[in-house]
C-alpha cells in the first residue's frame, strides 16, 4: 500500500506473505506473525527490498523512503479488502491512519519499521 498523499516523501505498508515469511525463517505454520516478522532473515529481506526500491528508484516521486510490515492482514469487516480479494487502498490508509503517522515520524520504536540503506 503506498503512503505519501500530502507528504514529501513515498512509504508503503506492506502485507507480507506469511506463509512465505515463515517458511524463509524456517519456524513452524503456528508461529505469529509479529514473531517471524523479527526473524532476522525476513528483516534481512525486508530490508533489501527496501534498499532496493530506494536504490532502483528514478527521481524522489518514485523513492521509497520508508515501509512498515504490517503484522495484521488486511480487515474484510473494515472493507480493506474487496468481495473480489482486491485491497481496498482508502480503507486500509484511512483505518490504520495512526501506522501512517508513525511511518513517518520514522519512529525507532516501531519495531517493523524498515528505513532503507542508501548507499
Amino acid at each position: 500500500m503506498i503512503t505519501g498523499l500530502n507528504r514529501d516523501e513515498v512509504g508503503a505498508l506492506l502485507f507480507p506473505r506469511a506463509d512465505e515469511c515463515r517458511r524463509l525463517a524456517c519456524l513452524p505454520a503456528a508461529t505469529p506473525l509479529p514473531e517471524v516478522l523479527h526473524h532476522p532473515a525476513v528483516r534481512a529481506f525486508f530490508q533489501q527490498l527496501a534498499d532496493r526500491l530506494w536504490r532502483e528508484a528514478t527521481g524522489s516521486a518514485s523513492r521509497v523512503t520508508r515501509l512498515h510490515v504490517l503484522a495484521e492482514p488486511p480487515s474484510i469487516d473494515k472493507g480493506e479488502v474487496t468481495d473480489k480479494g482486491s485491497i481496498n487502498q482508502r480503507a486500509v490508509l484511512q483505518h490504520r491512519d495512526a501506522l501512517v503517522e508513525a511511518l513517518y515520524e520514522g519512529a525507532s520504536s516501531d519495531p517493523f519499521l524498515i528505513l532503507p540503506n542508501p548507499s
